[in-house]
């Protein structure tokens, strides 16, 4: 992908960074209260919904990614350093949770709130980076 000046690079992810999360935020709220009309919810419907709820966070992770890597060096260095740090992390939690579960120190975790504890450690590991300069 090509260099693009920051405020260039910045537009085309808010361009795209909206619409995803509008459509994100449909998809979740609207295919919640659409299950809830169910008495008995069907598999494959349930299944849709999440597909559905699914494909706007894996785009937005493609406009992330996009995005730091059409910004210049600098800016490059530090989301990617964040986006590692940032999967050490969870990744790391992810671990301790397993293990302390197998041994039963702790009941079940459901795994979804790894993706939300996830852009957490990315960004508070990108902000402590000096990525607050690359806003």
């Amino acid at each position: 992908m090509s260099q693009q000046t920051f405020k260039s690079a910045s537009k085309r992810y808010w361009r795209a960074f909206v619409p995803t999360m509008v459509v994100y935020l449909i998809a979740t709220l609207a295919g919640s209260f659409y299950l809830k009309t169910f008495d008995v919810e069907p598999t494959w419907l349930q299944a849709t919904v999440a597909v559905a709820c699914t494909l706007p966070m894996l785009l937005f992770l493609f406009i992330q990614i996009r995005y730091f890597l059409e910004t210049d060096e600098y800016n490059r260095m530090i989301q990617l350093k964040g986006f590692a740090i940032g999967s050490g992390i969870t990744v790391g939690a992810i671990f301790l949770i397993g293990f302390l579960q197998m041994f039963h120190v702790i009941d079940r975790v459901e795994v979804f709130w790894f993706g939300p504890a996830f852009f957490i450690a990315y960004g508070i590991s990108t902000y402590l980076l000096g990525g607050r300069q690359c806003l």
